[in-house]
């Protein structure tokens, strides 16, 4: 089913994420509880495989920029330090790092999803173990909180207009 499709990726893609996929789930299935509760899995799927993607993938630009042979050297100084200063700034602050992570990840804001979180684990050397585990976690938290949202600005709409 092509919705179904067009909702897993909305939950994958960064920026909408479980933002974006829980509307859409409901503007496709809403008049069908069976497959509205398919589509909400469906977006959930899509987001809570970004951790294990995006940290996959960071580690492989890693790679490329320190073990290059010169091409981009002025990339891997810059590269260097903006880890370094991150890394710097965090110290300290690690047994935080994980509710952080996973807090930041839950509140359903512009620029603070799955991939951001990724992006912020890598940064600041956490294990890609208690990453995933965060991020996902804090995925479910987005998940609940848009999920209310979305279903009491429905309700609120339905009253106010009789739709």
């Amino acid at each position: 089913m092509l919705e179904l499709l067009l909702v897993l990726l909305t939950g994958f893609l960064p920026v909408a994420e479980i933002r974006g996929a829980i509307p859409l789930a409901y503007y496709f299935f809403r008049a069908n509880p069976f497959l509205y509760v398919a589509g909400l899995a469906t977006g959930l799927a899509g987001n809570l495989v970004v951790a294990p993607v995006a940290l996959y993938l960071l580690r492989f630009i890693e790679r490329v920029i320190l073990d290059d042979n010169g091409r981009l050297s002025s990339l891997r100084k810059i590269y260097v330090k903006i880890v370094d200063y991150a890394r710097r700034k965090a110290a300290g602050h690690e047994k935080m790092e994980f509710a952080g992570l996973l807090v930041f990840v839950a509140i359903p804001l512009p620029g603070t999803g799955a991939w951001t979180g990724a992006l912020v684990a890598h940064v600041l050397g956490m294990r890609p173990k208690d990453s995933i585990l965060s991020i996902n976690l804090g995925v479910l938290g987005a998940f609940i909180i848009v999920l209310l949202v979305v279903e009491a600005g429905a309700t609120v709409l339905k009253m106010i207009f009789g739709v």
